[in-house]
């Protein structure tokens, strides 16, 4: 079941006794989305990278609406060779590891850092890298018409988000119209919400699949 932007507004209307229509919610929901997102791997999504052997490449950029990296997988160019999943490793440690050894290889282990990833050995090949990464809420998504719309108007998180986005989008309204009481209490509704949501989010089912696979 989808979440319409009229749904939200007829909360905060019902809510907090107000006559909210058309647009005049849309910049506290879009806000809201941005910030559900960034306390959650709650947005997934996945993409294909091809290494580059000539000339040799050592990073590899990231999408721009990127926020954590979840799942490296890698098979040989034409798909038949399947290897391990890479294994994370923290930035630093792969700045060490390569400073000592910078001989291409068949990557093992990976890092990211500002809107790159790093595989470690340097790919002395073209490999096919699977990513699968979560991502922060955009000012812009494609509707079911293929069409290019705000945030707002169609909303990417699924139902069981429904009252996360509700606390938190009372939470906005309230704090705009310093209701402090008010938007404490939605704040901290809002915030159990997430920790819901956190705490009950698996691994989607292609993690699952890639990790039989690989």
């Amino acid at each position: 079941m989808t979440i319409e932007k009229a749904e939200l507004i007829t909360v905060v209307n019902n809510t907090l006794n107000r006559g909210y229509t058309g647009t005049a919610l849309d910049t506290k929901i879009t806000a809201t989305l941005k910030d559900l997102s960034m306390r959650g791997n709650f947005l997934q999504d996945e993409f294909k990278r091809e290494t580059i052997a000539d000339p040799i490449t050592d990073y590899y950029s990231l999408p721009d609406n990127f926020k954590d990296l979840l799942f490296v997988g890698m098979k040989s160019h034409d798909d038949t060779i399947i290897y391990k999943p890479l294994v994370y490793e923290r930035f630093e440690m792969y700045q060490r590891n390569i400073y000592y050894s910078s001989t291409p290889g068949t990557p093992t282990r990976y890092t990211w850092q500002s809107g790159y990833m790093y595989p470690r050995p340097i790919p002395d090949a073209i490999y096919n890298m699977y990513l699968w990464y979560s991502y922060l809420y955009p000012e812009k998504v494609i509707n079911d018409e293929e069409e290019e719309v705000s945030a707002c108007d169609y909303i990417l998180f699924t139902d069981i988000y429904r009252k996360a986005i509700e606390m938190g989008l009372c939470y906005e309204v309230a704090l705009g119209l310093n209701l402090d009481k008010d938007a404490q209490k939605f704040k901290a509704l809002y915030l159990e919400q997430v920790s819901i949501r956190k705490a009950s989010l698996k691994e989607h089912a292609k993690i699952a699949a890639y990790r039989n696979g690989f």
